[in-house]
């Protein structure tokens, strides 16, 4: 008894001390610009959930731990429980092909499966219209399976909403109910998730966080045209589904606990699938991406639309949650999910979010990048192309943390090195594939070297990630 009283002790106060630790951060961020919720869970104990900043600045309405926020692309993983639910069901499996389902479709998408839409390798384009399109579920089949693959099914890996739409709506044509009811019938009732939804929970405006611009006002999710039944079919089923901190801790608690799966089909969705980069660096399951922070293994996504943005991330092994949402793009969750990491595992236990303040001009001239630009001015850009994991580890970079290579490409870009930049561009989006400055910024040096082609592909890369208030939107229109 006195050993367990002493080790719930000891970690109480380890527990304590970083609640201090990342609200001393969280505060000082908020004196920033940083308008958002988080919600930090350990050993089965929340240690802080708490709002910051403002959801609507021009009623003076704080964000709080009740404030609804779009999740973005972490609806993907919904999506592929659902699918998994319907597997457990014996409905269908994932190596059922899509011909199963749609009577009418091409040769060369009949075979396509369910694992390679799951798991981004079914060749479909990133994205094929703007969020806010009025496209219904058929509207959209159709587009789909008009557009030309990327490459063969099954070949390689390439991030892609439509995939996660047309899974949506396999979702439909199987339950035989809407994509939102089946979520709720079948998932977030029984993780008691009563705040998460399109429709069904009938948010108001008021509870909502209002997303703004460089400081200028966006609006809400529900203040976009949407259908009579929710979002069009080029955000539903891929993003935009609406939730707050607390229910996507409920969340994690039900895939932890196996609430709503049986833990054979919850295991897949935590499965490394495919690599999302030659190095290996983190890998897609089932809507998750699975990957090393600090020698720890985190299971995570991240959603935007470059104005809201979410960040959910947990270690089983750790049974650690994190959940953080924002909704202005100066200082986006992910920057801040970045930094709490840090604080975690040790790293940074005293840092500002990357991307203001003094840590501004770190990223463009810390030992790193100049020995990253040093070695690319020397020996040329081809040559970190082919070297560039030596090159790397030597100048002792984070491989956890992009924002080096974005300083060296910046300032290659600045002295127009453009070859040089382009090669420095090509390792950043290998290592990291779902950076939208790093397409756009290559793509703006191959028009630099009028490769428009090229840009072209960099730009559509971009917009896949993050198809509303993307620059490279205006870019690719100008090109076409």
């Amino acid at each position: 008894m006195k050993r367990i009283i002493f080790t719930s002790l000891i970690l109480f106060l380890i527990q304590f001390g970083f609640a201090q630790d990342f609200e001393k951060f969280l505060s000082e961020s908020a004196t920033y610009g940083f308008r958002g919720s988080v919600l930090i869970a350990s050993k089965g104990k929340v240690i802080l959930d708490k709002g910051y900043g403002l959801a609507d600045a021009e009623a003076g309405r704080a964000e709080t731990t009740h404030t609804v926020f779009s999740v973005g692309s972490i609806t993907k993983q919904f999506t592929a429980a659902g699918i998994m639910k319907l597997v457990e069901e014996k409905k269908l499996t994932v190596s059922d092909p899509l011909s199963k389902f749609f009577s009418t479709i091409p040769s060369d998408k009949k075979n396509i499966t369910i694992h390679q839409l799951l798991t981004h390798s079914a060749g479909f384009s990133p994205t094929l219209g703007d969020d806010y399109d009025h496209i219904d579920a058929n509207q959209f089949v159709i587009l789909a399976f008009q557009s030309p693959l990327n490459f063969p099914p099954g070949s390689q890996y390439d991030y892609s909403n439509v995939g996660y739409s047309l899974l949506g709506i396999i979702i439909e044509k199987i339950s035989g109910i809407g994509y939102e009811k089946f979520l709720y019938e079948k998932l977030f009732k029984p993780a008691g998730m009563m705040r998460t939804g399109y429709l069904i929970p009938g948010f108001s405006k008021e509870e909502l966080a209002v997303g703004y611009r460089d400081n200028t006002r966006w609006g809400t999710a529900i203040d976009k045209p949407w259908l009579a039944d929710g979002p069009g079919w080029h955000l539903r089923g891929n993003g935009g589904v609406l939730s707050t901190s607390g229910d996507m801790y409920k969340w994690y608690q039900a895939l932890k606990n196996n609430t709503v799966l049986g833990h054979d089909l919850t295991s897949q969705l935590f499965t490394k699938h495919i690599a999302e980069n030659p190095e290996g660096i983190s890998y897609y399951g089932y809507g998750w991406v699975l990957q090393d922070f600090g020698g720890k293994k985190f299971i995570w996504h991240n959603g935007g639309n470059g104005v809201y943005n979410a960040y959910m991330a947990f270690s089983l092994e750790e049974d650690y949650c994190m959940v953080v949402s924002s909704n202005t793009s100066n200082i986006i969750s992910d920057k801040i999910a970045m930094s709490l990491y840090g604080i975690y595992i040790g790293k940074q236990p005293n840092a500002l979010p990357k991307g203001i303040q003094r840590e501004e001009a770190a990223y463009r001239t810390n030992p790193v990048t100049n020995k990253i630009v040093q070695v690319i001015t020397e020996q040329g850009g081809t040559h970190f192309t082919a070297h560039y994991n030596e090159i790397l580890k030597q100048a002792e970079f984070d491989f956890e943390n992009d924002m080096q290579l974005l300083g060296a490409g910046e300032r290659l870009m600045e002295n127009e090195k453009w070859n040089d930049a382009i090669q420095l561009f090509i390792v950043y989006t290998k290592l990291f594939p779902r950076i939208v400055v790093a397409w756009n910024k290559m793509g703006r040096s191959y028009l630099k070297l009028n490769n428009k082609e090229k840009a072209k592909e960099c730009f559509k890369k971009s917009i896949a990630i993050r198809a509303n208030d993307n620059p490279a939107v205006e870019l690719l229109e100008s090109l076409n």
